[in-house]
């Protein structure tokens, strides 16, 4: 197994000028949006160097009597 390297060094790597933010490199992370996953240690992110970024695999279910908080955060996965 190869030595892990920091999200945003492999994200250089990945996307390219410009690199997403560090927010958004997180939410990729934790939303499971790398293959294969990354692994928090400490305060930052690690992942392989020859992992790829595979986006969203599976949408949500948002049915219209959901609460409306509810749909928001599904539908963009923000809450504000």
């Amino acid at each position: 197994m190869a030595r892990s390297i920091l999200l945003t060094e492999w994200a250089k790597e990945e996307f390219g000028a410009p690199v997403p933010s560090s927010a958004t490199l997180s939410k990729y992370a934790k939303n499971g949006m790398i293959f294969p996953p990354p692994v928090k240690v400490g305060k930052q992110w690690r992942v392989e160097p020859s992992a790829r970024y595979v986006g969203m695999t599976v949408k949500p279910d948002v049915h219209s009597s959901d609460h409306p908080l509810l749909r928001r955060i599904l539908e963009d996965g923000e809450t504000t």
